[in-house]
C-alpha cells in the first residue's frame, strides 16, 4: 500500500449545549487518576458505508450529538487543574479529515501503526490539561470513515472510555432518553488526591516501536489446553495470552541484568459491584505485580502467578457493609508497599480491554467492522490486549523498544500461537 495522505478539513471546538450548573462546577481526583501517566487513552472505531446517509449527515450527526451527550459528562468538556477537573465547558476538540488515495478494505488490508497515528486527533505528546477529549473523523474515499477518540487518561481508563462512547453512540442514534447517567466519583473507591502527591511528568521518548498480533479462537484453545494441569485449573484467555506475551517479552529483553516485573491493571467494577456501578468513570483499577523469577521464563508458572494474584485481589475486595475507603486505602497500600522498584526492575503492563464492548458502538449507520486500542503517547513495555470482532480471539497491541522487537517478533514459540498483522477482512 502507497503511503497514506490523510488532509484536514476541518477543526472546531465541541461545547456542551447546556451549561454545567455550579453546584457540578469541580470533580475532586483520586489518589489513583492522579498517579496516571499524562496520556490519552485511545479507541479507534472503523465504519464501511452507509448508503443512505452522505458525510454530511454523518458529521452533523457525530456533532451535534456530541454536543448534547457533553451535558452529561462535562468534565470531559473541562480543564485540569491541580488535582480537580474544572467543568469549565470549554468543550472538546473535533477534528475532520479525508483520505483520497486509500479505501478503507486496503487500509486494513495492513493497518500499521504508523497509519493508524495519521487517524489520531492528537500529535504524539504528552495529555495536556486541556482538551481532555479530542475526536478525528477521517473519511475514506470509498465512503467508509474511521473515528478516533481520545481521552485523558487522567480522567477516564478504558472502561469509561467504553462508557462514554456508548452513550455518545446511543444519542447519535436519537437514543439519548435511554443513556443513563454516568458517575464521576471519583473518590468513591480510592482516597482524594492532594497537592504533595508527586505527580508522574513528561514521558520520555524512546525509540519504541508498537506491532500487532492476533490469536484466533482456536489458537487460544491450544495455549489454555498447553498450561492446564492437575495443578494449574484451565486459564482464562487472557491469563494464557498474558503469559505467553510476558515469557517471549522477558526472553527478548536485551537487559538480562535487572529482574523484570509484570504489571496487570484490574478493571474493579466487576469486582465490586455493589460498591461501584457500571456507568462509574475514572481509573478504578487495581495493578496486580508478578516478579520474574520462574514466571518470567515457564508460562505455567506466570499462569500459577497470575491465579494466585486474582485470588488475592479477591480477598483484599470483600465488602463489608460501608467500608469502600477501607477497600480503597486497602488496595491502595498494597500498591505502594509492592516490591516493585523503578530502579531495580524492567516493568511490562499488559492491560486488558477484553469484554469492554466497543464493538457495540453504532452511531446509527452499523456497528464498527474493526476496533483498535492503544495509548497516545506510546508507553514502552506496555502491551494492550483487545477482543477481536468475534468475541473470541485477542488482539494484542505490543510496544516494545526496538531492538527487543526484532526479537520478540521472531520468537517461535509467540508465533506457534500469534499471527503478526494480519489483514482486516470485512
Amino acid at each position: 500500500m502507497d503511503t497514506m495522505k490523510v488532509e484536514t478539513i476541518g477543526k472546531e471546538i465541541i461545547k456542551p449545549s447546556a451549561t454545567t450548573p455550579t453546584d457540578l462546577s469541580t470533580l475532586q481526583l483520586s489518589i489513583m487518576d492522579i498517579l496516571m501517566p499524562p496520556v490519552y487513552a485511545v479507541a479507534f472505531l472503523f465504519y464501511t458505508k452507509d448508503d443512505l446517509i452522505s458525510q454530511e449527515q454523518t458529521s452533523h450527526t457525530l456533532k451535534t450529538s456530541l454536543s448534547e451527550i457533553l451535558t452529561k459528562f462535562h468534565p470531559f468538556a473541562g480543564r485540569v487543574n491541580g488535582v480537580t477537573i474544572n467543568s469549565t465547558d470549554e468543550g472538546a476538540v473535533f477534528v475532520e479529515a479525508r483520505v483520497d488515495n486509500c479505501d478503507l478494505s486496503g487500509f486494513l488490508r495492513s493497518p500499521d501503526t504508523e497509519s493508524l497515528k495519521q487517524l489520531l486527533p492528537v500529535d504524539d505528546e504528552p495529555a495536556p490539561t486541556w482538551p481532555l477529549l479530542v475526536v478525528k473523523a477521517t473519511y475514506f474515499q470509498c465512503g467508509g470513515m474511521a473515528i478516533g477518540l481520545c481521552i485523558s487518561h487522567r480522567l477516564a481508563d478504558a472502561a469509561s472510555l467504553s462508557i462514554f462512547l456508548q452513550a455518545w453512540a446511543a444519542t447519535a442514534r436519537g437514543e439519548s432518553d435511554s443513556v443513563a447517567s454516568p458517575d464521576f466519583f471519583s473518590t468513591k473507591l480510592y482516597p482524594a488526591a492532594n497537592e504533595a502527591i508527586k505527580i508522574p511528568g513528561e514521558v520520555v521518548k524512546r525509540t519504541s516501536v508498537t506491532k500487532r498480533f492476533v490469536f484466533v479462537a482456536s489458537k487460544i484453545e491450544e495455549l489454555r489446553k498447553k498450561v492446564a494441569s492437575d495443578v494449574v485449573p484451565r486459564p482464562t484467555r487472557v491469563q494464557s495470552v498474558t503469559s505467553l506475551i510476558w515469557k517471549c517479552a522477558v526472553t527478548a529483553s536485551t537487559d538480562k541484568i535487572r529482574e523484570k516485573a509484570l504489571f496487570q491493571p484490574a478493571n474493579l467494577r466487576t469486582k465490586i459491584p455493589s460498591l461501584l456501578s457500571e456507568n462509574q468513570i475514572g481509573n478504578f483499577l487495581f495493578n496486580s505485580l508478578t516478579l520474574d523469577g520462574k514466571a518470567g521464563v515457564d508460562i505455567v508458572e506466570t499462569v500459577k502467578e497470575l491465579q494466585k494474584r486474582a485470588e488475592e485481589l479477591s480477598g483484599l475486595v470483600q465488602h463489608e457493609e460501608g467500608s469502600s475507603m477501607t477497600i480503597g486505602s486497602r488496595l491502595f497500600g498494597e500498591i505502594i508497599n509492592s516490591k516493585f522498584n523503578f530502579e531495580l526492575h524492567d516493568m511490562h503492563s499488559v492491560t486488558s480491554w477484553c469484554k469492554i464492548p466497543l464493538y457495540d458502538a453504532c452511531f446509527g449507520w452499523g456497528s464498527p467492522v474493526w476496533v483498535a486500542g492503544s495509548v497516545s503517547p506510546d508507553l514502552e513495555n506496555v502491551t494492550v490486549l483487545i477482543d477481536s470482532k468475534d468475541g473470541q480471539g485477542i488482539e494484542a497491541w505490543v510496544t516494545l523498544h526496538q531492538d527487543n522487537m526484532l526479537l520478540f517478533e521472531q520468537s517461535t514459540e509467540l508465533l506457534a500461537f500469534a499471527s503478526p498483522n494480519p489483514s482486516v477482512l470485512i
